[in-house]
């Protein structure tokens, strides 16, 4: 269970998967045709590598770039989008980026990162790893922070091994300075019964010093 998606770091930073691919996890990657937001793969399978809605495509060829899938339809087919705010939300519907054959991609994912930040942000709170996802609501804070703590031990990973670093620290600690500021606003909300409303809420165990 993680509380924010790989769309949502790269809401934050739409280069993500190119910049710090070696700190991400690769799915699946090969050759695929796009037509709109189709994206269609001869060999291999996305169900069988796990990939998921909420995934990112690094796309190279006539169409560059990072992509978020919006759906995955089948073992060899997917629906990507152009990045655009509400795609964290269900039932989006993803905008059209255009057609081209003979593209490589690869499907990489941050799922690792986001789960440690999830269980900080569960301990925080007092609550067990093993709490199953669906109590969790997820609120729009809750995201925020996960992502935020995500983006901070990427770039975090990314100063420690890269060739210039002053750059990527100074990102890391912005996004360590973010997230800390996220978890105070953080009230986990839990549903117990299944109604979809939240029947405990609890704060994290944050505290701030103030210095005189």
């Amino acid at each position: 269970m993680t509380f924010a998606t790989d769309i949502d770091l790269l809401l934050w930073e739409p280069k993500l998967l190119e910049e710090a691919a070696f700190a991400s996890q690769i799915l699946l990657s090969g050759s695929c045709d796009l037509n709109a937001t189709a994206i269609t793969i001869a060999s291999g399978s996305f169900i069988d590598s796990k990939v998921q809605a909420g995934n990112v495509v690094v796309l190279a060829g006539s169409i560059a770039g990072c992509f978020p899938i919006v759906t995955v339809d089948s073992a060899t087919e997917l629906n990507i989008s152009a990045l655009y705010a509400d795609l964290s939300e269900p039932l989006v519907e993803p905008s059209v980026i255009g057609t081209a054959a003979g593209l490589t991609f690869s499907i990489r994912t941050f799922w690792a990162q986001r789960q440690i930040v999830s269980d900080l942000i569960l301990a925080t709170a007092g609550l067990n790893p093993d709490v199953t996802g669906d109590q969790i609501l997820l609120t729009p804070s809750l995201r925020r922070a996960c992502a935020l703590g995500s983006l901070q031990m990427i770039y975090n990973a990314i100063a420690a091994t890269a060739d210039e670093t002053h750059h990527h620290a100074i990102r890391a600690s912005v996004y360590g300075k973010l997230y800390r500021r996220a978890l105070r606003l953080v009230r986990l909300e839990i549903d117990t019964n299944g109604d979809g409303e939240a029947e405990i809420h609890r704060d994290l165990n944050i505290s701030s010093l103030i210095r005189r």
